[in-house]
């Protein structure tokens, strides 16, 4: 469980997640090009891959709506999206937009601020420095994971020789993951 998460956050986190549509969802390769022409396309394009996006976020146990409102802020070049916006773009309803936005806020993804002219609507959007900052705290988090894992292993008796064999070699995996991921959250960010 801890490599499926590491990397998928290696993936999702470090804005290389486009490639998890190749490596997981290589039949979905050939509908990425349409990613940059956006707002050129029909809405079903656009509704395709905001589909996409769910997807892939899925696998990171994220709402479908979650995964489309990301995948709606990583492929426009609008910066901020009212909550009408947001209902109109993704296309649905206003409780699911709702739920996707806490959820979102929560991770740090999705921020908002207030709008100038209407001090009571909220403009959202993808929150750049909390998500780097999130990065960072993930790093920390998955070293008190193999400590855990290492200290757990030394407590373990031998007679799940399986079981700790399997944790030896986990341990070991997840620190080179580890040090890759450091080596390139530092180089760049």
């Amino acid at each position: 469980m801890f490599f499926y998460g590491l990397v998928l956050k290696v993936i999702n986190e470090a804005k290389l997640f486009i490639i998890s549509f190749y490596f997981w969802f290589p039949v979905l390769e050939t509908n990425l090009y349409i990613c940059h022409k956006f707002f050129k396309l029909n809405s079903a394009d656009r509704k395709e891959i905001l589909e996409l996006y769910a997807t892939a976020f899925k696998v990171d146990n994220y709402p479908p709506t979650a995964g489309k409102i990301l995948g709606l802020l990583y492929t426009s070049n609008q910066r901020y999206f009212s909550f009408e916006d947001l209902i109109n773009e993704v296309d649905v309803t206003k409780s699911a937009i709702s739920k996707a936005l806490k959820f979102l806020e929560t991770t740090g993804e999705v921020s908002f601020i207030y709008d100038k002219e209407n001090k009571r609507k909220r403009l959202f959007y993808l929150d750049i420095v909390s998500v780097q900052e999130q990065l960072y705290h993930n790093v920390n988090a998955y070293h008190t994971q193999i400590k855990l894992m290492e200290e757990s292993l030394k407590l373990r008796n031998k007679e799940n020789k399986d079981l700790n064999s399997f944790m030896k070699t986990s341990i070991e995996f997840y620190k080179e993951v580890l040090n890759y991921y450091e080596e390139r959250l530092k180089k760049h960010f």
